[in-house]
């Protein structure tokens, strides 16, 4: 039997997955695509809900605008366009799981 989504619900699957791709945490994401998903003015929204919106819709425009800028560099230096793909990006940028349980001593 095949699923049937409000449009509602497709616009927040859509924004949800654009934001997991950005490496937004999953429990934001589903908050956030719901409220964007939803047009709720900000003026409805409550303090909190205002600022995560804010918060993550900053967060996803930041890593969005530091790919764009890697894209540029790496072209400028000679990449291929198959060699500088989005998930080669987040695989460099995303910290090592032994560097990042490991502690510092300053």
């Amino acid at each position: 039997m095949e699923e049937r989504f409000s449009p509602t619900q497709q616009q927040e699957r859509k924004y949800r997955a654009e934001l997991v791709k950005w490496g937004i945490e999953l429990e934001k994401a589903f908050k956030v695509a719901r409220i964007l998903a939803l047009n709720i003015p900000n003026e409805n929204l409550s303090s909190s809900n205002k600022a995560l919106v804010e918060e993550v819709c900053q967060e996803w425009f930041e890593k969005r605008k530091q790919w764009e800028h890697f894209k540029q560099v790496m072209a400028q230096h000679g990449a291929s366009p198959d060699e500088v793909t989005l998930e080669n990006y987040q695989k460099a940028i995303r910290p090592k799981e032994n560097e990042a349980s490991t502690p510092t001593i300053d």
